[in-house]
């Protein structure tokens, strides 16, 4: 769609104004001469003026949609790496949970081999007392010679009595050697045990502490990792506070712009309002001097064929009449006439016969031709044609219906090749395009 025009009304009326020199008397045409002559060269400066408001109000608002553009960027940014810091410290609390539990195991490990190292102690201790209890029981035997004692049993000569004693007294000192033997090969199995036992825990406890370092090499390993994640979160942080700041000012700097070039849209406002007036105010003085000369204006009929007007190009309608959404002011303005997209140089056909009340340059509306058709059906009616990047029309020319009167341009307030078609009845901009 074609970039809205604030000063279309403001041509569109000083123009109309212009068909009515061809039907007033010469003073008032050279009075409304004077005034159009006046008021174009208002609208000239104001369309410089305000060209350059809208402009930087565009180029405001297009910084400030970059702004808010980085702004966005740098807040999904953010969001990454806060995510990424926080995984990494997940990673960093499953760690430590896992290295917690290798030294809690190792805790124990230890301790089991501490306690198997004091059963291989005790049992060293045992075997060596028992040993030592052999040696005595050995050195006693051997002191009371009791294999001898039991031969002297048989030859020497006791009586039942002592008998009795001396074999009760060699089989106890029997009994107590044969059961300190038994306790030696008791301690020595205790011994082995312990010591299998102490090997097992040492082996136990050297993979515990194999576990336990490798958890902690990689937690310690991690930790640069969360630390990297977190200087980038914070890095990230930075950035997104100093684009708010940006976009802040950004917006500050558009809002100023667009107040500008609508203080001074609302310039041109004021000049549409006077010029209207004055429109309505000729036109009035030429309906009446037309009923004092004949009684009436010649009034032709509309076509009996086809439609009211001819469509003056083909191709879509870019942007209707009536109010729309100004793309950079952002307020609901007026659009006097109708856009039709074609593309530079198609050919333009008059809407009606009628006689060309003015054709040249007009502000906004660049090449310009407009056409006054007379009396239709009762009401007074001309059309124009802005944008054209030629006209092959001249003043005072008069044209037929369908006729070649210039070709499609982007000359005047315009952002690319269409044409601005607009209607007037009796002095009003109505919606052409029903009628073509």
């Amino acid at each position: 769609m074609v970039v809205p025009k604030r000063i279309l009304a403001v041509v569109s009326a000083g123009l109309l104004s212009l068909s009515l020199v061809v039907v007033c008397p010469m003073a008032q045409a050279d009075s409304l001469d004077d005034q159009k002559n006046a008021t174009q060269t208002a609208i000239d400066n104001n369309k410089e003026v305000l060209t350059k408001a809208e402009q930087k109000a565009k180029e405001a608002q297009d910084a400030l949609a970059a702004s808010q553009q980085k702004l966005d960027s740098a807040k999904a940014d953010l969001a990454a790496k806060q995510k990424e810091t926080q995984d990494a410290k997940d990673i960093d609390t499953s760690l430590a949970a896992d290295l917690a539990i290798a030294q809690k195991t190792l805790s124990s490990r230890n301790a089991d081999l501490a306690t198997a190292n004091a059963a291989v102690t005790q049992g060293e201790a045992d075997l060596a007392a028992q040993r030592d209890n052999i040696g005595l029981v050995v050195q006693t035997t051997a002191q009371q010679n009791t294999a001898l004692l039991s031969l002297s049993i048989l030859f020497t000569d006791f009586n039942s009595a002592q008998l009795s004693n001396r074999l009760q007294w060699a089989s106890s000192a029997f009994n107590a050697s044969q059961n300190a033997m038994d306790q030696l090969k008791a301690a020595q199995t205790m011994l082995e045990t312990a010591q299998a036992n102490a090997k097992l825990a040492a082996q136990a406890a050297k993979v515990a502490k194999a576990v336990a370092q490798t958890k902690s090499d990689a937690a310690a390993a991690h930790l640069a990792v969360t630390q990297q994640a977190e200087n980038a979160s914070q890095k990230a942080k930075t950035a997104v506070e100093d684009q708010v700041a940006a976009n802040q000012k950004a917006q500050d700097d558009a809002d100023k712009a667009v107040e500008a070039a609508k203080a001074e849209d609302k310039k041109l406002a004021a000049d549409m309002a006077k010029i209207l007036a004055l429109i309505k105010a000729e036109l009035k003085k030429q309906k009446e001097q037309d009923k004092k000369k004949s009684g009436s204006t010649p009034n032709k009929p509309a076509p009996s064929t086809g439609t009211f007007f001819y469509r003056p190009v083909p191709g879509p309608v870019t942007s209707p009449f009536g109010w729309r959404m100004h793309p950079i002011l952002h307020y609901w303005k007026f659009h006097e006439g109708v856009d039709f997209g074609n593309s530079c140089g198609t050919p333009i056909h008059a809407a009606a016969s009628g006689k060309v009340t003015y054709a040249g340059w007009n502000g906004g509306y660049g090449n310009y031709t407009l056409i006054n058709h007379g009396k239709i059906n009762g009401s007074y009616w001309s059309t124009g044609y802005g944008h054209q990047s030629r006209i092959i029309v001249r003043y005072g020319q008069h044209v037929t219906r369908g006729q070649v009167i210039g070709y499609v341009g982007t000359t005047g307030l315009s952002t690319g090749c269409h044409l601005h078609f607009n209607v007037s009845k009796n002095g009003k901009f109505i919606n052409g395009l029903p009628l073509v």
